[in-house]
């Protein structure tokens, strides 16, 4: 058999109420059938064997509330007692005789003569006078001798404090009931509603749906699940979604190796099947196509180069050492030396210091293909014949900034950020070798951030890459020498 939560905790408040309830009851019977007798048997003395007189009087002031006279001869007689009631003078009832008065006067004297509230017994005679200060027009009197006889049926507390004591307990009985009833709806709301909440929750995710949201505004120990819950829906959706991220990326990068291993190695085979057949008849045909395929190897290893060193930085392994290097005496350097190589693709290549020592942590053959990959870029995106690349060198209060700007046409705004993204072209068509391998920048970002700094891309009459670089905290002689 199935226990539900709601079944559970009616089952747990009727035991509560009922376990507790048999106990008392049984003891109840227990106590009264033993030792409690003789307490019961003191009640009863009090409340009825002391003549009837108690009740002779309570029977008297309910007729003066109720006007009952049926129900109070039924219970004074029952108690062996004759009685007369007047109001206002007159006689209402009397059953009494002048027999039953002589023994009276006999037993109270000169109180028969008086209106005074009292009780007077004298061997085998009751005298029970009644009277009430709010209403003196009222006045009750009953003689009880030995030629009346008493009813033995059942005392006065077993016929009606028996019947009251029972009725309270059936009212708090039935009081309890009815809250346990209620509590237990109420408890089981606040349980259920947020169980039924997860419950549609899990299922959905089951079916694979991650775009809702939980809500519960209470701030209970059910509130706290349901948010954890939502929580572990917005980490999985966050998990899935990233997922799905990669599994895009790595089809693209796929498609772009692929792609860009493709481009080279059939204009390698091109030219080698060109050589083979002998259309380069003549000696400088050769050498053209010799250059053709040196370039096409160049582009290759390029390649395979900038995967090589993506990979390692991207996987989160330290792809290079860093040292300290003053960046204006390497920029000077690395400039003159990049203006001869560049200088037979009509490129020129310029550098603006910073006017001071410019320190920080790099690695001096990363920076340089940092170089090599910008103003690769240049060269293959320029509208021009002539192109001129400017590197400017700026330092901050705690950073170095690197502006590498050309003259090209620059990029679309929205665009300024994915062109780091690997093998994202502005311009989608790859069917041109001049196109590059698609993931220069992509290496360029991940170098820069290598170092410490970050990198980033702004049109500026052209395509201006900005790196900025933490300043070395270390200082050394050659520092030291500068400053002086």
């Amino acid at each position: 058999m199935r226990f539900t939560i709601r079944k559970k905790l009616i089952i747990s408040n009727v035991l509560i109420i009922a376990v507790p309830l048999a106990m008392a009851l049984s003891l109840f019977a227990i106590f009264f059938n033993g030792p409690g007798d003789q307490y019961w048997e003191t009640m009863e003395y009090i409340f009825d064997d002391d003549n009837g007189v108690y009740t002779v009087q309570s029977m008297m002031n309910t007729y003066r509330w109720k006007g009952d006279l049926k129900d109070t001869k039924k219970e004074i007689t029952a108690a062996g007692y004759h009685f007369s009631i007047t109001r206002n003078g007159k006689v209402v009832y009397s059953n009494i005789t002048a027999a039953d008065r002589a023994e009276a006067r006999k037993a109270a004297g000169e109180l028969m003569s008086t209106d005074s509230v009292y009780v007077v017994t004298r061997g085998s005679v009751t005298v029970v006078s009644c009277r009430n200060e709010k209403d003196s027009d009222f006045r009750g009197l009953a003689i009880r001798t030995s030629s009346i006889k008493a009813d033995k049926g059942d005392s006065y507390i077993q016929r009606y404090i028996t019947l009251y004591v029972g009725f309270m307990i059936l009212i708090i009985v039935v009081t309890v009931v009815i809250m346990n009833m209620i509590m237990s709806w109420w408890i089981a709301r606040n349980i259920l509603r947020p169980l039924k909440k997860i419950k549609v929750g899990s299922e959905m995710i089951r079916d694979g749906n991650l775009d809702f949201e939980l809500t519960y505004k209470r701030k209970d120990e059910m509130g706290e699940a349901i948010s954890n819950f939502d929580d572990m829906r917005s980490y999985l959706k966050d998990s899935v979604e990233e997922r799905l991220r990669y599994e895009q990326y790595r089809k693209e990068l796929i498609n772009g190796i692929s792609h860009d291993l493709r481009t080279p190695l059939t204009s390698i085979k091109g030219y080698v099947e060109g050589l083979r057949d002998g259309i380069a008849a003549t000696p400088e045909k050769k050498l053209q196509y010799y250059e053709a395929i040196e370039k096409s190897v160049v582009s290759l290893e390029h390649l395979v180069d900038d995967l090589t060193s993506f990979s390692r930085i991207d996987m989160g392994g330290k792809a290079f050492e860093t040292e300290r290097v003053e960046l204006g005496a390497y920029f000077e350097d690395a400039v003159d030396e990049m203006a001869a190589e560049y200088n037979r693709d009509d490129l020129d290549i310029s550098f603006e210091g910073a006017g001071e020592p410019v320190f920080a942590d790099i690695n001096r053959r990363e920076m340089m293909r940092i170089c090599h990959n910008l103003i690769g870029n240049t060269l293959k995106y320029r509208t021009a014949d002539h192109s001129q690349v400017i590197i400017a060198l700026k330092k901050y209060r705690d950073m170095a900034e690197i502006r590498i700007r050309d003259d090209g046409p620059g990029v679309k705004p929205e665009e300024l950020e994915r062109i780091f993204e690997c093998f994202y072209r502005s311009d989608e068509s790859r069917t041109s070798p001049q196109n590059g391998s698609g993931i220069g920048l992509a290496v360029v970002r991940q170098i820069a951030e290598g170092f410490g700094g970050t990198c980033r891309a702004e049109n500026n009459n052209g395509l201006e890459i900005i790196i900025t670089l933490p300043l070395s905290r270390k200082v050394d002689n050659d520092e030291e020498d500068i400053d002086s």
